[in-house]
């Protein structure tokens, strides 16, 4: 199955009206490329990604894959574009009539959590965001921490608004040492139970944080690798 055409499309989705007055805060994730891919079968593939507003891809960058084959690229280690891949898989995936992850592998779980999202926000901003994500369906919530918002504030916050069950996935952006990620985890832990997932909490570059964190506490690796809490029956 050949590539016939290559069109790389540059979108800018408008943020929500919410974020009219907090632009600055979200500079920078209103910028997209799509990529679609037509093939001599008739079978058209497609792949998006975030980029920078800078970083838009140029609009020829693959015309060389025109004429090459799709499957020549599956499983491939070649520096694309990651939505590029995804279209590629996509229309792998649609030309044998099977889910593009069976070309990946065996599936490893029937579904996944997913998460509203806001880029770091004051705790009361973050309350609101809560509510608004709640009252869309939402039950679990992501959001990078930063050094001038108080993570406890922001969790005491969300707590006065989220549902029964609703929690919240802080991303701890890997810049803190173990001295101060420890305390923060155990606290979130024992006093805010609606904190339910940390993710980077150490930098991922210092091959012997694990073993420091497991001598001083042994439940550090448990805080940096899974959900603090699973619910009942979820995928692992």
């Amino acid at each position: 199955m050949k590539i016939t055409e290559m069109n790389i499309i540059p979108i800018y989705p408008r943020l929500a009206a919410r974020y009219q007055r907090r632009k600055v805060d979200l500079y920078g994730i209103d910028a997209r490329t799509v990529f679609k891919i037509q093939t001599d079968k008739g079978i058209t593939g497609f792949g998006d990604q975030r980029v920078r507003p800078w970083g838009q891809p140029a609009a020829d960058k693959y015309d060389h894959l025109i004429g090459k084959d799709v499957f020549d690229f599956i499983n491939n280690n070649q520096p694309f574009d990651s939505g590029l891949n995804c279209a590629l898989y996509d229309a792998a995936g649609k030309y044998l009539e099977i889910p593009a992850y069976k070309l990946m592998g065996p599936k490893i779980r029937n579904s996944i959590p997913v998460a509203a999202w806001t880029r770091p926000a004051s705790p009361s901003d973050f309350r609101d965001e809560i509510k608004r994500a709640a009252e869309q369906g939402y039950m679990i919530f992501k959001m990078h921490t930063c050094a001038y918002h108080d993570v406890m504030e922001q969790s005491r916050l969300a707590e006065e608004v989220a549902p029964p069950g609703f929690e919240i996935h802080y991303d701890l952006n890997k810049n803190r040492t173990i001295g101060t990620v420890l305390p923060l985890i155990k606290e979130l832990e024992k006093n805010h139970p609606i904190v339910g997932y940390i993710e980077d909490p150490l930098h991922r570059n210092d091959i012997d944080w694990l073993a420091k964190a497991q001598s001083t506490d042994g439940s550090a690796y448990h805080h940096a690798r899974h959900p603090l809490r699973r619910r009942p029956g979820s995928d692992p």
